[in-house]
C-alpha cells in the first residue's frame, strides 16, 4: 500500500486509537488551497459520467451472518456513491461503513494505528440496496482505499477484541481510470526551497523526501506540476497539515502510488 498517514474525515474520522469522532472541516476550494501561492492552474480532471462502477467488492464475515455485493459508482460533481447489494446481515442492526487505506486485518485493527473513513450509518432492509453518499474526499479520485469495513453502531455490544465490533470487510478492487491525464512529473533540480532527494521506480520518479527549509510550492515547482497536482498525489495527507511540508515527510510523486 501507499504512504501512510492521517486521513481527513468524510462524514466522521473513526480514529481508533480512541474512537474519537471529528465533526468534518468546511469544504475547501482549489483557491482556499493555493492562497498566496503562484502556479499555472490547474487544468480540468476527467469527469466520470454518473453511475460509472469505479470498484467493487465482496463482503466477509468471520461468523457468515454477513454477506453481500459493494459497488462504488460515481456520483455528481467529484462525489461518489457507496451501494450494498445482495445485503444480508442479522436483523435491527444498526451499522457503519468504514473506507480504510489498508487492508483490514485484526492486529492492525487493533494496534491503534488503523485509519478509517466513516460513513454514514445505516440500517439495512432485506432485498433493497443499501445507498450511501460521500463526498469528494481525496481530489476527485478514491482510488487509494483499499478496503471497505462494516462495524455495528452500538456502544453496548460486548467487544471481543477491541473498538468497534467488526461486522464485514471487503477488498476493493477499482477499475478508476486515469482522473488526471495532465500531470507530468519531472524532476528540473535542486532548488533552495525544494532541495530533498528523490527515489525512482520502473515508472519513474516515484518519492521525494522533504528537507528542512522546503516549501510545497517549491517542491511542486521543482516537479513541474502545481501545489494541487502535489495534493492529488498524496491524498491521505492530514488535511490540516496540506499547507506544510516536514523534514523527513516523503511524498509520492507516482500516480500508480498514490
Amino acid at each position: 500500500m501507499k504512504a501512510r498517514h492521517l486521513l481527513a474525515p468524510v462524514v466522521a474520522l473513526a480514529l481508533l486509537a480512541g474512537c474519537t469522532v471529528v465533526e468534518p472541516e468546511p469544504r475547501e476550494t482549489d483557491a482556499d488551497l493555493v492562497a498566496g501561492q503562484t502556479s499555472e492552474p490547474t487544468p480540468a480532471p476527467v469527469v466520470l459520467d454518473v453511475g460509472t462502477v469505479v470498484a467493487t467488492g465482496a463482503l466477509v464475515s468471520a461468523d457468515g451472518l454477513t454477506t453481500g455485493d459493494v459497488r462504488i459508482v460515481a456520483a455528481r460533481g467529484r462525489d461518489f456513491q457507496l451501494k450494498l447489494d445482495n445485503f444480508i446481515s442479522p436483523p435491527g442492526t444498526d451499522l457503519i461503513p468504514n473506507l480504510s487505506a489498508e487492508p483490514f486485518t485484526e492486529a492492525a485493527y487493533c494496534d491503534g494505528g488503523f485509519m478509517m473513513f466513516g460513513l454514514e450509518n445505516f440500517t439495512p432492509t432485506p432485498g433493497v440496496t443499501s445507498d450511501l453518499h460521500f463526498r469528494d474526499i481525496t481530489f476527485g479520485n478514491p482510488a487509494f482505499l483499499d478496503t471497505l469495513v462494516i462495524t455495528l453502531n452500538d456502544g453496548n455490544a460486548p467487544r471481543t477484541g477491541c473498538f468497534y465490533p467488526v461486522v464485514a470487510t471487503a477488498s476493493l478492487v477499482w477499475t478508476m481510470p486515469d482522473l488526471r491525464p495532465d500531470i507530468r512529473v519531472v524532476d528540473s533540480g535542486i532548488t533552495g526551497g525544494a532541495s530533498g532527494e528523490v527515489t525512482e521506480n520502473r515508472n519513474g520518479l516515484s518519492a521525494y523526501e522533504v528537507a528542512a527549509g522546503d516549501v510545497l510550492a517549491e517542491i511542486a515547482a521543482r516537479f513541474g506540476i502545481s501545489v494541487l497536482d502535489l495534493f492529488y498525489l498524496n491524498p491521505a495527507r492530514d488535511k490540516g497539515q496540506q499547507r506544510l511540508a516536514f523534514a523527513g515527510e516523503v511524498l509520492n510523486l507516482d500516480k500508480a502510488g498514490r
